[in-house]
């Protein structure tokens, strides 16, 4: 329950803009959410890197849609998860519009 009412403060503070905040946020979910994409995502750092980035952008610029009703870990994964889908469909996207050529005719 202290997590819970921890998350919430964090949460809280962050709506705020307290600068120290997004420090412990960043400092603090960052590791989680990238072994939580690492799993998903292979071998690839650089990718994972950037997805849990792109994670934690989308989850400060939507913090107010955080109502509290998962842990606040949770709600970080599901916006990771999705992250990673787009991730995936957009390579298998890619993949199937590479055309071939040929150095001979």
């Amino acid at each position: 329950m202290t997590d819970d009412l921890e998350d919430r403060r964090l949460v809280k503070r962050l709506l705020a803009h307290d600068r120290e905040a997004f420090t412990a946020f960043f400092d603090g979910y960052f590791p989680r959410l990238y072994r939580f994409a690492r799993t998903r995502l292979g071998e690839d750092p650089d990718t994972t890197k950037e997805i849990v980035h792109v994670t934690l952008s989308k989850a400060i610029r939507n913090l107010g849609s955080y109502r509290g009703e998962a842990a606040f870990f949770t709600w970080l994964c599901t916006i990771c998860r999705n992250e990673i889908n787009d991730y995936v469909a957009r390579v298998v996207r890619e993949r199937k519009h590479i055309v071939l050529t040929e150095d001979s005719p």
